[in-house]
């Protein structure tokens, strides 16, 4: 009985060491994506674990990037669009909008830039792409109610690259980003910025 008992718990403890090292590892490749490293070499070293750790773990690149892209999608935080829909000013909707975009975009800024250079040789990350830019798009469709003739533009004013371009090329502060991008689209969607706003 004693021995089935200790078998049972270090079985226990072992599948928990085992989770623990997965997600370190996860941890490790989700930072390192983030600088534009995705070497395994480079995870195990960052996650203090072997490279035949990370392969018993994860033995492709894919599946790595897989459970990469998941636990980045659930750390994610914004609203419904319904919530955001329902700012009656205009004004404020199109600052709230933009302020929530661009906080989804702060949040991955390395790893979506990765993603982008890496779509055309992985089916996971071009699949990654393709879910984040409707995550961002059901947001931004928000402000096209009514004005569907400028929805290129304006989806094309709040992607992931041209916000990359205005924080890195730039060198714009966050809120600066924001507060600039909501002016030039309150232009282009004919919304009223009050004064006190512009200044």
């Amino acid at each position: 009985m004693k021995s089935a008992m200790k078998r049972k718990y270090d079985s226990s403890r072992r599948a928990e060491n085992a989770a623990r090292t997965q997600q370190a590892i996860v941890e490790a490749a989700v930072k390192l994506h983030g600088q534009g490293i995705v070497a395994l070499s480079a995870v195990a070293e960052e996650a203090g674990v072997s490279l035949p750790t990370v392969n018993k773990y994860f033995p492709t690149r894919e599946a790595l990037f897989t459970a990469c892209t998941r636990h980045l999608t659930e750390s994610l935080e914004y609203p419904l669009p319904e919530t955001l829909a329902a700012i009656a000013d205009p004004a404020e909707r199109t600052h709230t909008v933009v302020w929530h975009v661009f906080r989804l975009h702060e949040q991955t800024l390395g790893q979506m830039w990765t993603g982008y250079k890496l779509e055309d040789e992985s089916r996971v990350l071009a699949a990654a792409v393709v879910h984040y830019e409707q995550i961002v798009n059901s947001l931004v469709d928000v402000l096209l109610r009514d004005q569907e003739d400028f929805a290129a533009v304006v989806r094309a004013i709040l992607s992931p690259l041209a916000y990359r371009a205005l924080r890195v090329k730039e060198k714009l502060d966050f809120e600066t980003a924001v507060d600039q991008t909501t002016h030039a689209l309150a232009k282009i969607l004919d919304v009223s910025i009050p004064a006190f706003a512009r200044q």
